[in-house]
């Protein structure tokens, strides 16, 4: 019998529960908004340092309180540039690795200063596997879709590689926001067809796939990663080749001619240099597949490597990549004193003519690989790609930013950031803030500007949220995928990162997409790239988000120059100019004793077991970080949305709820109104269960119809939704659309939406399959619903199937592969409003905005007729747009799908409205 898993989710361990003896040691905790990650400054003069040295278990079990049976342990202690050291603590739990869950001790000439990083709550989880490691490794192939794995080829084999699992508790972000604990095998799968190469989580029980943390970074197309250390015969001792060390001249496609370390091999010249860490050597892979690299020398006679020898073949561009690493190599060791990548020295391979056109280079976790382009890109081996590629290396061995949303945004920006850093330091007369200048053939000839985001090949938001800006929340972005959604926008949102280190070090004045006035002084390239190295090697981990950025951002300018230094206000200014934190305001920051403004609460969708609460969002002097829900004085939950669904109550019960707003600081707001509800009688109607046995390769992604909405982030073969109400009115009809979610390939899916329009508790009557599509890989599909004339009013059930290859025969029963979902339908008269429209605030009937929701323009009719003066805020209360309509209308087209709240104000009439983006 399989043991009952347990979902903890995560409660702040930071803030309360501490030991008193703790405190002494502490000076400050900044926690972000969920409690998951902190940073603590440390009492100067304290015996922290003495308590880590003598029983680091006690030092982290008072700090963190962790609970019994888990432990900090330490894995890395690294002497760092100037007086910087730090220690790196990893989390265990009954002996099993939580992933992503590290703390790091910050010394400063041998003092402890601070520790930071992020933890999960390990008080219940389940740690006994019911799947075996080989059926996990199965499922994790099957995901990838791997027809060869790397294992199985001779650069594989040369490499060391073998798809070896590790059981590891793997956190994991529900819709809500919050992390689950789950048992999971974590895989290492290197495919050598397709080209790909990620670290897969699976459910240990389940089977279910929990994450895909791509190792391979691309850098013509969306797809990047980790990488693990390098095995191959190439990271040998010197001793062992019978060669000599020279260097030579080579004159490369896009830097001139350069210097480059080469090795004479058997009386010929070859693109091996032994003087940096374990070596650094580019090969030709002579148009080769992927599918097994050759290591295949590029030679030369006499060591001067002309255009005239190695253009005609296309070699020159071999001679950029070997200057490029050798380079990039040296600016990391010249600068930080870091010995490759991992400062293990490392060996750093490259290949170059890797396939026929391919319009790609990769860091695949053990080398670089480079295609000769086609008709988007010129060869991809120009030195800011090489700088980017080592740069994402760097980051899998110190922050292992984790490759999708905000985190994997981070990890991006970076990877640009080094790319514009070392070209400055070797080639100051190239387009530093232009990623990919040399190499892209369409307009307008750049991938990605640092400064100008807005701009470029790839459009990218220079303001956090701002315009070009994806929405990489659980909700708006459910499943990370490479195909679907850049893995919720990481190579999109990476702009914000990389316009904060453009202003760093350039200064610039202006407003941002969020109405901030800004004014940064630059402080030039050598001491923004001291702070953006302490910031992703010494701060941030796994999860790390934008707002971790700023908090750590500002700490490592703080460490490394000194409170209120010109370089702590710069960064702190910067980071203000791209949307996060306040403008520094001429001293030590003041702290922030104002509260949010009170909610607006309203309630709807009510059914004998739950209700669905909306409120107006709250507006602070810095932001609302977060709204608390209570049910009369207990609390229900928090969530950083403007909306909450209230489940689990009880039939014809009354209820009160009121919601509270917070910020960063901890400041809460007054109570919003009270609002009372009174659920539906108990409904005698038992309906037939219904299943799908697996969800493992397709399931249901989204269900649009009425005022239904529902992104699906459930993996079970049968999901209860009938918390989400759509509203529908006898004799309308409603557009019907279904997407679906396929792990890896797509299987052609049949669909079947059952509804009980006569509500006597079965799908059996004569047109109660409401709609039905045809099995076929289209995505979405849609169709039309007209609600019946017959009818009855009131709730009833609709049950929305997706199955593999075949139609549903039946509303009931299992069936081997798909998802099935419930929802319920409010059914209403002729006649009868029943679509949702907006919630107005106020008591002014005279200003009327449509339509709601709304896709692109919003329409204002008013009894004067004049323009207004308009702002619409977002769920955080960050005011979004704002300015004066023309013709009575506002364009809310760049805005992502959410609640906003519009003002509207001429000077004799005014309105507050919620609207609703599509």
């Amino acid at each position: 019998m399989k043991n009952k898993l347990i979902f903890a989710f995560f409660i702040p361990l930071l803030v309360s529960g501490v030991s008193v003896q703790a405190q002494r040691y502490v000076q400050q905790r900044i926690n972000s908004e969920d409690g998951r990650s902190s940073l603590i400054l440390f009492n100067s003069g304290t015996t922290a340092r003495d308590l880590v040295l003598s029983d680091h278990e006690k030092f982290f079990s008072e700090i963190l309180n962790l609970p019994a049976g888990s432990k900090m342990v330490r894995t890395e202690s690294a002497k760092l540039f100037s007086d910087f050291s730090d220690e790196k603590y990893q989390l265990y739990h009954q002996g099993i690795k939580v992933e992503f869950a590290n703390y790091i001790l910050h010394y400063i000439k041998g003092n402890l200063v601070s520790m930071s990083g992020e933890i999960y709550n390990t008080g219940e989880v389940n740690t006994h596997a019911d799947l075996s490691e080989s059926v996990a490794l199965n499922k994790a192939v099957k995901y990838i879709g791997a027809k060869i794995l790397m294992s199985n080829t001779k650069h594989g084999k040369d490499m060391g590689y073998q798809p070896k699992g590790e059981l590891v508790l793997i956190p994991v972000q529900a819709s809500d926001g919050n992390y689950r604990l789950l048992l999971s095998y974590k895989f290492d799968i290197f495919s050598a067809e397709p080209f790909v190469r990620s670290h897969i989580y699976v459910d240990a029980n389940s089977g279910d796939i929990l994450f895909d943390d791509p190792i391979m970074k691309h850098a013509g197309e969306n797809g990047y990663g980790k990488q693990a250390n390098a095995i191959g015969a190439e990271n040998k001792s010197k001793s062992d080749l019978l060669s000599v060390f020279v260097a030579g001249s080579a004159q490369t496609r896009y830097s001139g001619t350069k210097t480059i370390e080469t090795t004479l091999l058997n009386g010929k010249y070859v693109l091996r240099d032994n003087t940096r860490g374990g070596g650094v050597n580019t090969y030709t892979n002579n148009n080769g597949d992927y599918t097994n690299l050759v290591k295949t020398d590029i030679t030369d006679t006499d060591n001067n490597w002309t255009t005239a020898e190695h253009s005609s073949t296309g070699n020159d561009v071999a001679l950029d990549v070997q200057w490029g690493v050798e380079k990039t190599y040296d600016y990391f060791k010249n600068t930080f004193n870091r010995n490759s990548y991992d400062n293990q020295g490392a060996v750093l391979n490259s290949y170059v003519h890797v396939r026929n056109s391919w319009e790609n280079a990769a860091w695949t976790g053990s080398e670089m690989v480079y295609g000769d382009g086609a008709t988007t890109f010129k060869p991809l081996g120009a030195f800011d790609v090489t700088a980017h590629e080592l740069g994402h290396a760097v980051c899998q061995t110190t922050a292992q930013l984790a490759y999708q949303r905000e985190s994997g945004a981070l990890n991006e920006g970076f990877s640009d950031i080094w790319g514009a850093v070392v070209e400055n330091a070797y080639a100051p007369e190239k387009q530093n803030f232009l990623i990919g200048e040399e190499i892209t053939k369409v307009s307008p000839n750049y991938l990605r500007s640092l400064s100008n985001p807005n701009s470029g090949l790839s459009k990218q938001p220079d303001t956090y949220k701002g315009t070009y800006w994806k929405d990489a929340t659980t909700t708006g972005c459910a499943f990370p995928s490479q195909t679907q959604n850049d893995y919720c926008g990481v190579h999109t949102n990476s702009g914000v990162i990389n316009y904060w280190f453009y202003l760093l070090v350039m200064g610039g004045t202006g407003t941002n997409d969020i109405g901030n006035s800004f004014n940064v002084t630059g402080i030039g390239f050598e001491k923004a790239a001291k702070i953006a190295y302490r910031l992703e090697t010494s701060y941030l981990t796994a999860n790390s988000n934008y707002t971790n950025a700023m908090t750590y951002g500002i700490q490592s300018a703080k460490d490394l120059f000194g409170t209120d230094s010109a370089e702590h206000i710069a960064v702190q200014n910067a980071f203000y100019a791209v949307g996060l934190g306040t403008a520094y305001n001429g001293g030590t920051p003041v702290t922030d004793t104002q509260a949010p403004t009170a909610p607006q609460l309203a309630a709807s969708s009510t059914t004998q077991n739950s209700t669905a609460l909306s409120w107006s969002g709250s507006t602070d002097n810095v932001s609302v970080t977060g709204y608390d829900v209570y049910k009369g004085t207990s609390l229900l939950g928090s969530t950083s949305a403007t909306t909450y669904s209230v489940t689990g109550l009880s039939p014809s019960t009354s209820y009160s709820f009121t919601v509270k707003a917070k910020d960063a600081a901890g400041n809460i707001s007054l109570a919003s109104n009270s609002v009372s509800i009174t659920t539906s009688p108990a409904s005698t109607a038992t309906y037939c269960t219904s299943s799908a046995n697996s969800t493992a390769d397709e399931r249901i992604s989204n269900v649009v119809f009425a005022n239904i909405n529902k992104a699906s982030t459930g993996t079970s073969g049968y999901e209860n939704f009938t918390s989400v109400i759509g509203n529908v009115t006898k004799g309308s009809s409603y557009a019907i659309t279904i997407t679906p979610y396929w792990s890896s390939t797509k299987y052609s899916e049949a669909y079947a939406v059952y509804i009980d329009f006569n509500g006597d508790g079965d799908f059996t009557d004569a047109g109660e399959l409401a709609w039905s599509k045809a099995a076929s890989t289209t995505s979405p599909v849609s169709g039309n619903i007209t609600i019946p004339t017959a009818a009855v009013t009131g709730d009833t059930r609709m049950r929305v199937i997706m199955k593999y290859s075949s139609l549903p025969t039946s509303a009931c029963g299992t069936f081997s592969y798909g998802q099935v979902e419930d929802y319920t339908l409010r059914i209403a008269s002729s006649g009868t409003v029943s679509s949702l429209t907006a919630e107005t605030l106020t008591d002014n009937n005279t200003i009327s905005v449509y339509p709601n929701p709304v896709k692109d323009v919003i329409n204002i009719k008013s009894r004067s007729g004049l323009e207004f003066r308009y702002q619409l805020v977002d769920s955080l209360g960050k005011v979004v747009l704002s300015g004066e309509t023309k013709s009575q209308s506002v364009n809310v087209e760049s805005l992502l799908p959410g609640v906003y709240v519009l003002s509207l104000d001429n000077g004799k009439e005014k309105s507050t409205q919620k609207i609703i983006k599509k």
